[in-house]
C-alpha cells in the first residue's frame, strides 16, 4: 500500500493539490501519483536512492525537460508534507542531485560545449571538436563534476585496447584539454583532469612527406595535366593555381564564397578574402590574396563558365562548384537545381592527388597531398627572395617559426648562407 492509499496520505494529497492552480491540478496529481506507484511506497520508505532509481527510469522515457518537471512537482509536494508531518524530510534537498542525463546528454555539458564550439573559427574544425568531446563523455556517462584522472586514464587505456593510433589518441586528448580548459576559464571550481605528463602520451610525427615539395618544373608538370579545354579542366586548373601560387589550403579552396571577393579591382587585380583560417596570422579573422597574370586569367575563366549556366555568381554561392554527369546530354555539368552545393574539402584533396598521379610525380616512401602544393607555394617564394614577412602574412602564420621552415627548405647548393660568410672564403 503507497502513501496516497492511507487516509492521512490522502487528505495531505487532497489538500496540496487546492493549493494548485485548477488547470494544473489534473497533472500535478497524475505527476505526484505515477511516482507513489512506483514502488507501491509508504512515506518513510522515500530516499535519494528510491529517487534516483525512479530518475533512471523516467530517463529512459521521457525527455530531459519532461524529467526535470516532473521532479519540481514531487519537490513541492515534498516541501508541503515536511511542514504537515514530523519527522519527515524532503529527500529532495536540491533538484541538482537529480539530474536527468548525466553524460554527453547532460545540459550543463551542453552549454559549456556549445561556447568552446563557438570559439572555433571553421567549421570543419568546430564539427572535429565537438564529435571528439562527445565520444569521451558518451564512453565515460558521467558528468562533468564526476570526471576524474582516473577517468582520464582509464579512456587512454580503453583507446590503446582497441589499437587507436598514436596520433589519434594524442588528438582526441587535445581537443579534451583545450575543453577543459576553457570550462576552467569559465568556472573557477573547475579543475582540469588531464596531466599529459601522468599520461604518457606518444607525441605525433607528421607523416613522411609531409614537408615535401615539387620542384618548378614539376609544378608546371601538375597544372598541364587539367584539360582545359573542358569545363571542369578550367575549374581545376584554377584551383590548382591557387593552391601553387598562393598556398591556400584544401579547406579554404572548398570554403571560398562569391562574398569574399572585393567588388571592384585595382589596377586590374582581384582580391580575395580568405576567412577563418587556421593560423589566424596577428590574430586577424581574414587575410587578403591579391590575384594577378595567370593566376587571375584562370580564376576569371572559371567565373565566365559559371556565368554561362546562368547561375548568380554573389553572396554565399561557392566559388569552386562540383560537376555532376547529365544522363541526357551524356556530360559533366554544373546542375542549377543542387546549388549551393560546393566542393567538399575531400574533392578538392582527391582532385589534387589525381593530377599528381596523372603526372606521374612520385617520392620514394613519401605521400604527396594537396598539402604539398602549399609547401611549394612558399618554398618557391622564398627561393626567388621574398621576405619571409611577406610568406608568412600570405600563409596566414600566426607564428613566424611554422614560416621558417619554407626559408630551410628553399637553401641550395648553389646560395646558400654560408657561402656568404666572410670567415668562410
Amino acid at each position: 500500500m503507497s502513501f496516497l492509499d492511507t487516509d492521512p496520505g490522502q487528505r495531505l494529497f487532497n489538500q496540496y493539490l487546492k493549493k494548485v492552480n485548477g488547470n494544473s491540478q489534473r497533472v500535478y496529481r497524475s505527476e505526484i501519483q505515477q511516482f507513489f506507484e512506483f514502488k507501491s511506497l509508504d512515506i518513510s520508505g522515500i530516499s535519494k536512492d528510491t529517487l534516483h532509481a525512479y530518475q533512471e527510469r523516467l530517463s529512459q522515457e521521457h525527455s530531459s525537460k519532461t524529467t526535470k518537471r516532473k521532479f519540481s512537482i514531487l519537490n513541492g509536494f515534498f516541501k508541503f508534507l515536511e511542514k504537515k508531518i514530523k519527522g519527515f524530510r524532503n529527500p529532495i534537498t536540491t533538484l541538482k542531485d537529480f539530474k536527468t542525463h548525466k553524460g554527453v546528454k547532460s545540459e550543463e555539458l551542453k552549454g559549456y560545449l556549445d561556447g568552446f564550439i563557438a570559439t572555433q573559427n571553421t567549421p570543419n574544425t568546430k564539427r572535429s571538436y565537438e564529435n571528439l568531446i562527445k565520444l569521451f563523455f558518451t564512453w565515460g556517462n558521467k558528468d562533468l563534476s564526476e570526471i576524474s584522472k582516473a577517468d582520464v586514464l582509464a579512456y587512454r587505456d580503453y583507446l590503446r585496447e582497441r589499437s587507436y593510433k598514436d596520433t589519434t589518441i594524442w588528438n582526441k586528448f587535445i581537443s579534451l584539454n583545450r575543453f577543459f580548459k576553457y570550462i576552467e576559464r569559465e568556472n573557477r571550481k573547475f579543475r582540469n583532469p588531464i596531466i599529459f605528463k601522468e599520461l604518457s602520451l606518444i607525441f605525433p610525427k607528421k607523416d613522411k612527406g609531409y614537408y615535401t615539395i615539387l620542384s618548378v618544373s614539376e609544378a608546371q608538370k601538375l597544372l598541364h595535366q587539367a584539360d582545359r579545354k573542358t569545363d571542369i579542366g578550367k575549374r581545376d586548373y584554377a584551383l590548382l593555381m591557387l593552391m601553387l601560387v598562393y598556398g591556400l589550403r584544401a579547406n579554404e579552396i572548398a570554403y571560398l564564397r562569391y562574398k569574399h571577393l572585393e567588388h571592384e579591382r585595382v589596377k586590374g587585380q582581384q582580391k580575395i578574402w580568405i576567412v577563418d583560417r587556421k593560423g589566424r596570422f596577428q590574430n586577424r579573422p581574414k587575410t587578403a590574396i591579391i590575384l594577378n597574370s595567370k593566376a587571375l586569367q584562370a580564376f576569371d575563366t572559371w567565373i565566365d563558365i559559371v556565368k554561362g549556366y546562368g547561375i548568380k555568381t554573389t553572396g554565399e554561392l561557392p566559388i569552386f562548384l562540383p560537376f555532376i554527369y547529365d544522363r541526357v546530354d551524356r556530360k559533366l555539368v554544373i546542375r542549377r537545381d543542387r546549388l549551393p552545393m560546393a566542393l567538399s574539402v575531400k574533392s578538392v584533396e582527391n582532385i589534387v592527388k589525381r593530377y599528381i598521379k596523372k603526372a606521374g610525380i612520385q617520392r620514394d616512401g613519401e605521400v604527396l597531398s594537396a598539402h604539398s602544393l602549399r609547401h611549394t607555394a612558399f618554398t618557391v617564394l622564398a627561393q626567388e627572395g621574398v621576405p619571409i614577412q611577406d610568406i608568412q602574412k600570405l600563409a596566414g602564420h600566426q607564428d613566424i617559426n611554422t614560416t621558417m621552415i619554407y626559408v630551410h627548405s628553399a637553401q641550395s647548393y648553389d646560395d646558400h648562407p654560408g657561402m656568404h660568410n666572410p670567415l668562410n672564403k
